[in-house]
């Protein structure tokens, strides 16, 4: 890899880094309030168009300047650029979540999985309502539905008391980076130029 090539590399991965801090930054501001289709629209699609259209583009760029590129040179760019924004949102979630406020990690969080459960209640209940459950079916699955609670304010009560883990991000990064290889390998074999001589 050239060292232009290199520098192109960090640039970027650099660039989508603090991109993706937008979307930390996005959950601290409007997180308490935000509807779970919100959340899912930003966090989810948003995120994923986002992400996925800037790596593939800063990739078939570098490609542009090759004859054909391969699935490794493929997948070693657009790994690389992700890998390198990666480790810049966890250092971000960890300067915003860990260091400054981890209070309101906790509460926003917190707050986004009961109101799962929430929407679960309100499922069963219209189930209920409508004549699916019996009334001994209808207590079994409250019953599971509070224990799911109680997991749930047991969990973050905990890490409310011991805090986040100057780690804790960083630690998860493995996995997404993980996720994020397997999801690069498609893409890489999409995105390739094959040699046409073969």
């Amino acid at each position: 890899m050239e060292k232009q090539e290199k520098e192109y590399i960090l640039n970027k991965g650099f660039i989508l880094g603090l991109i993706l801090i937008l979307f930390p930054i996005t959950d601290f501001i409007f997180g308490l309030n935000m509807s779970n289709t919100n959340y899912f629209l930003i966090f989810g699609l948003l995120w994923i168009v986002v992400y996925s259209y800037l790596i593939i583009k800063w990739t078939n760029f570098v490609a542009s300047y090759y004859e054909f590129f391969p699935f490794k040179d493929t997948f070693r760019t657009l790994f690389l650029i992700s890998a390198i924004a990666f480790g810049i949102l966890a250092l971000g979630k960890t300067l915003l979540w860990t260091v400054s406020f981890p209070e309101k990690y906790v509460e926003i969080n917190e707050k986004r999985e009961l109101g799962y459960l929430n929407l679960q209640k309100s499922v069963i209940d219209n189930a209920y309502q409508e004549g699916a459950f019996t009334d001994e079916q209808y207590e079994e699955q409250l019953q599971v539905l509070n224990e799911f609670n109680f997991q749930i304010e047991d969990r973050w009560g905990v890490i409310r008391s011991k805090g986040l883990g100057s780690t804790y991000f960083l630690q998860s990064l493995i996995t997404v980076l993980f996720f994020i290889s397997i999801y690069c390998a498609i893409l890489a074999l999409i995105i390739r130029k094959k040699n046409k001589n073969l």
